[in-house]
């Protein structure tokens, strides 16, 4: 049984008394687990070995809205934290953290309409690292096919660059999270401009190295070797 259908039986043991009143209102809560369920797959981190997604959720609704969801607010909001926990089980992705969920009211949200934010906490700074980024924001951004091949791994692995402007590093406030410890946490960026993708890098301690030369900011062109502190990448771009 799939997590959305566990959830959805789960909400229909609940229609008693005055949790019914939640399913007269114009927003039910399987919007809200569709909702979360496209904001963790718009906030896929690639590492090396996994896809770590965010682990906190913020539900925000109009204050009417809201009212309906407030006499049973939290155990709610516990059912769809267990929902996002077994939803990344079942597609294999990654949460750092026990996932949690926050419903709360915003007079800013129009009525029957429902806002996420997702959030991954990195341990190490101790600050939130991820915002949502809704696909139409993400279209905004240059879709070129252009991607790099690491060959750490027993299979090559394709790091998609998704955006015109991609960070590299260690740290999991990183577009491409590379999990070596020869790769600074934040190690090099890169960039399209004037019709190319040129990499810099962003002060490293081991360095960033195109075709075996260092480098301080290079253009790449289809079949580089990008060596950052010893971990290889080639890009590739069609």
């Amino acid at each position: 049984m799939s997590a959305l259908r566990r959830f959805e039986q789960f909400m229909e043991q609940m229609v008693e008394g005055s949790v019914a009143r939640i399913f007269r209102s114009s927003i039910q809560p399987v919007e809200i687990a569709r909702r979360l369920e496209k904001a963790m797959e718009s906030n896929q981190t690639l590492s090396v070995k996994r896809v770590i997604v965010p682990s906190i959720y913020r539900v925000f609704l109009n204050p009417q809205d809201f009212a309906n969801f407030q006499p049973v607010r939290q155990q709610i909001e516990q059912e769809l934290a267990t929902y996002l926990s077994e939803l990344a089980a079942e597609r294999n992705f990654t949460m750092l953290d026990l996932p949690r969920v926050e419903i709360t009211e915003d007079p800013a949200v129009p009525r029957r309409s429902i806002q996420v934010v997702a959030e991954m906490r990195d341990a190490q700074a101790d600050r939130a690292t991820m915002t949502m980024m809704m696909p139409g924001e993400r279209a905004a951004g240059r879709s070129s096919g252009a991607f790099f091949l690491l060959r750490a791994t027993n299979e090559p692995q394709a790091l998609p660059i998704a955006t015109t402007t991609v960070t590299i590093g260690r740290g999991l406030d990183n577009d491409i999270i590379l999990e070596d410890t020869r790769v600074s946490r934040k190690h090099a960026q890169l960039r399209y401009r004037q019709r190319r993708f040129w990499l810099t890098d962003l002060g490293s301690t081991n360095g960033t190295f195109v075709n075996g030369e260092r480098i301080s900011e290079r253009a790449l062109r289809d079949g580089d070797v990008v060596s950052l502190g010893g971990l290889e990448l080639i890009f590739r771009e069609g």
